[in-house]
């Protein structure tokens, strides 16, 4: 194999691979190997089955040409042929660029070209978007909010209830705070101050838990976030300050505890688990009628749907009043889909139709762990971002590629995980992408960046803080991530209480109510960032320089040093004469030399340059 060394493949250099990238359908990709020691050389193709394509020789090169015509995911490795032997050429890992040899047949190491539909396209405003999410219950409560039977906490800043409930055996989470819409009404204006111009939503529909996962009825609020007409209110007090709303849709499952299924008796209604004469009970899955059933992750109350029965695709989708329509029309400006890989795709497809045809400005966004151009599940893979299901995904690659960074000051694998994201993906999907470092179901940004230990008990993990000089050293890298998230494309998304460096662990300790006349905060840097965010050009350029990062976006440049030393850097000398610090943290400074632009830098701290025209 020795002789063949010289052998190479670089999906992200155009000598290797023209065009680059995802491409719409019915274009013509040339692919490239060198490799002038082979005698021959063949492309392995699968699109859903194999096939093999002979390629020519150029000089010392191998060339093939592939085309598709209609979306999918295309796969790609080489082999090399010799007199007796023969190599395969795959990529060195999931990430994409220059490939690596070996002798054995890796399928897994494919690399990947997504094929996307040539209509395929998302919401212009997502490009200049600032996402904030809300946990409703935690976020703002105004006014008195009545229990309705519910166990209401007296105090805002209690600590929420994790340990299982005595009777169940298991953490209920039916403790609840009272916030609620008219308190996210009332701060409208904080979070108009610090950039956002969007809001997720966790789910605000009727439910019998603080998290709302558990949908009870579809066509109401709450009682205790408000009413019907509260929502819509909100809406239009939101859309007067420019702000969109995004809701959270749960339709892989349905509370036990719901008008539909109605288990624990409580709606004055004839539900699946009541009667198979109920009209609503086609929409479960029953093994042994009526106790034992589908549900999701063995969580009893919480029986999975039949998404793709007729009567449960009318009632969310395809009806003129249907779920996704109604609260269209009440104000939201789309969808976040709750475990999207749940959803089969028929649902997916005809869910996007719905929804762009009541209003195509509407967003889309799937929750997906990993990278969506090659998610696989239930035995098949996935045509999320192929152009006819959703707009985009949340990007939990990213936000684990910024953690493992800022803590691991590996520039170059960020850089290698961020191109793999941009090259698999549709760039319509890439700009609207939900990034963030936080959220409802991950450890909060600032102890996971305070690199708080693992393995504690519930008890512990209730209980636990960053020591002062841990937590001096988290917000300053949790500034940093989310100055990056705000030099990148897509929709940067700050999770309700991160700007207060909140800390905690998993749910419930991620869920903490949201602190209210603290100045210690960083509001006043995400409004900067906001602005440069609408302000960055189209273009990304990504630079590893030892354990520090470039991210240049054409009249803006950031540069990132989360290394415990100091950063001394010549820049470009274009930059000599027309670029300022615009904004950073821990201390930055430029000066000239006859080399170019000087930029002193401390330890663990961020600067944004801006390139004056």
């Amino acid at each position: 194999m020795e002789a063949y060394s010289a052998v190479k493949h670089d999906s992200r250099q155009a000598a290797y691979r023209f065009p680059s990238g995802a491409v719409p359908a019915g274009t013509e990709v040339t692919l490239r190997l060198y490799a002038p020691q082979a005698q021959g050389a063949s492309l392995r193709l699968w699109d859903g089955s194999e096939s093999l394509v002979r390629m020519e020789r150029d000089g010392d090169f191998f060339t093939a040409s592939v085309r598709r015509d209609e979306p999918c995911l295309l796969c790609y490795f080489f082999i090399l042929h010799g007199a007796r032997e023969r190599y395969y050429l795959n990529a060195a890992d999931m990430l994409g660029g220059e490939g690596e040899l070996s002798d054995n047949c890796d399928t897994m190491r494919s690399y990947f070209i997504t094929v996307y539909d040539r209509d395929y396209s998302t919401p212009q405003w997502c490009r200049s978007a600032v996402m904030y999410q809300i946990f409703p219950d935690r976020f703002a409560r105004c006014g008195k909010t009545e229990a309705c039977g519910h166990r209401m906490h007296p105090g805002w800043d209690e600590e929420p209830e994790y340990k299982p409930d005595a009777q169940k055996g298991y953490y209920a989470a039916d403790d609840f705070f009272g916030g609620n819409l008219i308190g996210i009404e009332e701060k409208l204006e904080y979070l108009t101050d610090i950039g956002v111009n969007t809001l997720y939503l966790n789910p605000i529909f009727k439910a019998y838990s603080n998290h709302r996962y558990d949908t009870g009825d579809y066509e109401q609020v709450d009682e205790l976030l408000g009413t019907n007409a509260d929502f819509e209110r909100l809406c239009r007090r939101a859309k007067e300050k420019g702000v969109r709303i995004i809701l959270d849709g749960v339709f892989s499952h349905t509370g036990s505890d719901s008008r539909y299924f109605n288990r624990e008796g409580h709606y004055d209604c004839v539900g699946a688990y009541n009667s198979p004469l109920s009209r609503y009970y086609q929409w479960y899955e029953f093994e042994n009628y009526p106790d034992k059933y589908k549900c999701w992750w063995g969580v009893w109350s919480l029986p999975c749907t039949r998404e793709t029965e007729p009567s449960f695709m009318d009632y969310i989708l395809r009806s003129g009043d249907s779920v996704v329509k109604r609260w269209l029309r009440a104000g939201a400006s789309g969808w976040r889909l709750d475990v999207a890989d749940e959803l089969p795709d028929g649902f997916l497809f005809e869910l996007r139709s719905q929804v762009k045809a009541q209003d195509p400005d509407a967003l889309i966004i799937g929750e997906v762990w990993e990278d969506a151009s090659h998610k696989e599940s239930y035995s098949h893979l996935r045509p999320y971002l192929q152009g006819r299901h959703l707009d985009s995904v949340m990007n939990y690659p990213l936000r684990n590629a910024v953690i493992d960074y800022i803590t691991g000051c590996d520039a170059g694998l960020f850089v290698r995980r961020v191109e793999a994201l941009r090259e698999n993906y549709p760039p319509q999907a890439f700009e609207c992408l939900m990034n963030f470092v936080s959220t409802h179901d991950t450890v909060r940004a600032c102890t996971a960046l305070g690199e708080a230990p693992d393995g504690l008990t519930r008890d512990e993990r209730a209980s636990y803080r960053l020591s002062p000089e841990r937590e001096l050293l988290a917000r300053a890298r949790l500034e940093m991530a989310y100055a990056m998230l705000f030099m990148l494309p897509g929709i940067p998304c700050v999770y309700y209480g991160d700007e207060d460096y909140m800390q905690g662990y998993d749910d419930p300790f991620n869920r903490r109510t949201k602190r209210w006349g603290d100045t210690d905060n960083m509001c006043g840097l995400l409004k900067k960032l906001a602005y440069l965010h609408g302000m960055c050009g189209q273009t990304l350029t990504l630079t590893a320089c030892g354990s520090a990062l470039c991210i240049d976006r054409g009249g803006y440049i950031g540069i990132f040093n989360p290394s415990q030393e100091p950063l001394e850097q010549l820049l470009d000398r274009s930059l000599m004469d027309n670029g300022r610090v615009s904004v950073s943290s821990g201390g930055a400074e430029l000066g000239q030399r006859e080399q170019g632009l000087y930029l002193r830098m401390s330890p663990v701290s961020f600067c944004i340059i801006e390139v004056q025209q």
